[in-house]
């Protein structure tokens, strides 16, 4: 398998020029790419055959125990989790607590912070899911809640300006929109927060692992994604980002975790004097959010999808999507397709309306292209919002794919 260090020498050896083909050496990594035109990882990220292998190999352990090369997962990968999505983020390991999912790590945050009498902003390009939990907290709570609209599927800065207060607490937004790969002004946006003395949650699912993170640069407060998107890996966990200062103080922990030690008999053959029956301890700082015990076998797939993603670099991942998404914009207009994702855009998220969902859903069954429209996991998007198709394109895509949903939808 060829990674990044050798494909940039053998790209450096091509004209200056030359665009990135990442599809070359990681097309035969996805069998699932080769089996279908497969435009769905803002869904579903197909699985390598490096992140298979690793939940095999987890598998293979404990049915079977050491031996062979077998090694337990827990001990000799899962320890390296933290510091590989920090340095994917920039962030420090002690900053990374596990979570169950990219909302259950929002919720943790607007859990644990004081927002009486406060307000919240954020805006219609949101994830859905986090819009209905911030409305059913002004429902339920009486949480002042002000979202903002997009224009023309664009969220205008001033608008967001204009919503934000003295009595903001936090600003929280999707880093890359579900809905159309809008990318937010995410500085500006942290600054805005900060200078009225709130925080800047991102909801970072969309763009983890295909477009360049920094949430110190950023100025990330909080953030949070599950690993089956554009981070290759698979349903079941993920990462909650606390800044360091910021946990136990901004953000307190509801959930408590620790261990008590039994200072008594038969316990202990020499209590401690003066400490009490039990002396407990309690998690402290980030740890203190880790989401009870984690899916060791979703972090045993990450593992590699992560090992697979630093060798290949974001930026490249980022350069080959622009490639190919530059090439829809550009072909599938004239075909009546009207893109809602502004030209430029720097996410791996295309989007276009259509006239008919139902006639393009058609169109794709009767052609010859393997394309699945059924389930969750479906190969593309049609019909989102009624007349959205969304493309999400990742680094087994070719011009190939491309070519192929242009004749279909032609």
């Amino acid at each position: 398998m060829m990674y990044r260090r050798e494909f940039l020498g053998t790209a450096a050896m091509a004209a200056a020029a030359a665009p990135i083909d990442l599809s070359i050496q990681c097309r035969k990594d996805f069998p699932r790419a080769m089996n279908e035109t497969y435009f769905n990882s803002a869904a579903q990220h197909p699985l390598g055959n490096h992140v298979v292998a690793g939940m095999q190999r987890y598998i293979d352990f404990l049915h079977k125990g050491p031996g062979d090369g077998r090694k337990d997962f827990w001990e000799d990968g899962f320890p390296q989790m933290k510091p590989m999505f920090a340095r994917l983020i920039n962030a420090k390991p002690w900053e990374i607590a596990f979570t169950g999912s990219t909302t259950i790590g929002e919720n943790t945050i607007l859990n644990g912070m004081d927002l009486r009498g406060a307000n919240v902003v954020t805006n219609d390009l949101h994830y859905t899911s986090s819009l209905s939990n911030y409305l059913t907290r002004q429902k339920l709570q009486g949480l002042d809640v002000r979202i903002v609209k997009n224009r023309d599927w664009i969220i205008d800065l001033k608008d967001m300006e204009r919503a934000v207060d003295n009595r903001t607490r936090l600003i929280a937004v999707s880093l890359v929109s579900s809905v159309n790969g809008h990318v937010e002004n995410i500085k500006a946006l942290s600054d805005l927060a900060h200078s009225h003395k709130a925080y800047l949650f991102a909801d970072i699912i969309q763009g983890c692992g295909a477009t360049p993170i920094d949430v110190k640069a950023m100025g990330i407060d909080f953030a949070s994604t599950a690993m089956y998107k554009w981070m290759q890996g698979e349903h079941g966990f993920g990462f909650l980002y606390i800044k360091e200062d910021l946990a136990g103080s901004v953000v307190k922990p509801t959930e408590f975790t620790g261990h008590p030690d039994f200072n008594y008999a038969p316990w202990t053959a020499s209590p401690k004097p003066g400490a009490g029956s039990l002396i407990n301890h309690t998690a402290t700082g980030v740890a203190a959010f880790d989401c009870g015990t984690p899916s060791v076998i979703t972090y045993a797939a990450q593992y590699e999808a992560l090992r697979y993603i630093e060798k290949l670099g974001v930026a490249n991942i980022r350069a080959h999507a622009n490639r190919l998404i530059a090439r829809l914009q550009k072909e599938l207009p004239p075909l009546g397709y009207t893109s809602i994702t502004p030209k430029g855009t720097e996410s791996s998220i295309v989007t276009f309306l259509c006239k008919d969902a139902e006639a393009v859903r058609r169109k794709i069954r009767a052609s010859r292209a393997k394309i699945l429209l059924t389930g969750p996991n479906s190969a593309l998007t049609v019909g989102r919002f009624g007349n959205h198709i969304r493309f999400s394109v990742s680094v087994f895509n070719n011009d190939q794919d491309i070519n192929t949903i242009l004749e279909v939808l032609a």
